[in-house]
């Protein structure tokens, strides 16, 4: 009898993908990366895991590690999101565009937590017998809706379909307007069939290669309706390698500095990237914490991600005196599942960005 999806992924956060592992035995309670005081015990711990950039706005400003790449997991959606923002802002897209559930689809590999199903539901699209697609292929999202989807239930399909769609240089061009540039860009597609030995690239395999690679793997995976079938039944019979294989393929998944990825979200929040674009991208960015506003903020602009053994954040703060913070986070290494299933990489950003004695502590846990 096959697996059921329950049995195959395992429940996200919104905005952090996971991926199946089956659970570990039982250890001491590693830190609650839920918590202030969980993120202050890993981050004294794990230092030469830790990339960071925070800046409140207001003069004071953490670096660490700020120019050591590390894997970015789902924060890398912030450059898709930024070259959509430019192509609409310029009129080479349209937001309201009507595009076919099925040809969205076609990029989606189920290894995400439910975010593509989550984004589905929230867009009031029933679910095939799987539970895990559209049950109707021909159904219309607006473009729009589906940008939505990537930014704030982390749906992975989207960033191939818009890679695909503006070209790879487009991509180039937003984030190095952004002040992000040698920006690592692959198939979001390719690297999670990778975890699949039949379509797993050769081990030591250069990432200029591996990325050609997976191109090919994309190609083939979104033409063949077939393939995607056996994909599908492949992993609800067999599901993933276990946890500590995954954290050794997600060691060699996209990456960026804390440098990079901070002055993205930076150039967004500022008007640095073109203002028509950057209000577009904000407004998507900004949309998920919309409700939940502190006095003296006009806007919370926040993109992260989840691989196993790894948890990344993007963050802003824009303030009605004028002041915007800004921030990244990428920890990378001794990172539990469970730790993945509860842990806010924002957390320690939106703290220290706010509060000046938290900030204080992050620094003394900083020095050892």
């Amino acid at each position: 009898m096959p697996l059921s999806r329950r049995h195959l992924l395992v429940a996200a956060a919104a905005t952090s993908p996971l991926l199946f592992a089956p659970r570990a035995l039982a250890q001491p309670a590693p830190p609650d990366l839920a918590t202030p005081e969980g993120w202050l015990t890993w981050i004294n711990a794990h230092r030469d895991g830790l990339g960071l950039v925070l800046d409140d706005g207001r003069g004071n400003r953490l670096l660490h590690r700020p120019h050591a790449a590390q894997p970015l997991a789902s924060a890398v959606k912030v450059v898709h999101l930024a070259a959509y923002s430019s192509a609409v802002a310029e009129g080479r897209l349209d937001p309201s565009e009507p595009v076919r559930v099925g040809d969205w689809e076609r990029y989606y590999v189920p290894t995400d937590g439910f975010a593509h199903v989550t984004a589905l539901e929230h867009l009031g699209i029933g679910t095939d017998s799987t539970g895990l697609r559209a049950a109707d292929p021909e159904h219309r999202v607006r473009l729009d809706d589906m940008v939505s989807a990537m930014i704030m239930f982390s749906d992975s399909a989207v960033p191939d379909f818009l890679r695909n769609r503006l070209g790879e240089a487009a991509l180039h061009a937003a984030a190095a307007a952004g002040g992000w540039e040698r920006l690592d860009i692959r198939s979001m597609c390719a690297e999670y069939l990778f975890l699949l030995p039949e379509f797993a690239p050769p081990a030591q395999l250069p990432t200029p290669a591996r990325r050609a690679w997976g191109y090919q793997v994309e190609r083939r995976f979104s033409a063949d309706a077939n393939l995607r079938e056996q994909v599908l039944d492949r992993l609800l019979r067999g599901g993933l390698p276990p946890y500590p294989q995954q954290i050794t393929w997600a060691d060699r998944t996209m990456s960026a500095t804390a440098a990079q990825l901070a002055a993205l979200h930076r150039a967004i929040a500022t008007d640095e990237l073109p203002p028509e674009a950057a209000a577009v991208a904000r407004g998507h960015l900004e949309r998920p914490l919309s409700g939940q506003l502190p006095p003296g903020v006009v806007g919370i602009g926040v993109k992260g991600g989840s691989l196993p053994g790894v948890l990344t954040s993007g963050l802003t703060i824009r303030r009605s005196d004028g002041s915007t913070a800004f921030g990244a986070l990428l920890a990378h290494g001794d990172i539990s599942l469970e730790q993945l299933g509860t842990g806010d990489p924002a957390l320690p950003l939106l703290l220290g960005m706010e509060q000046p004695e938290w900030r204080d502590r992050l620094a003394r846990a900083l020095e050892g």
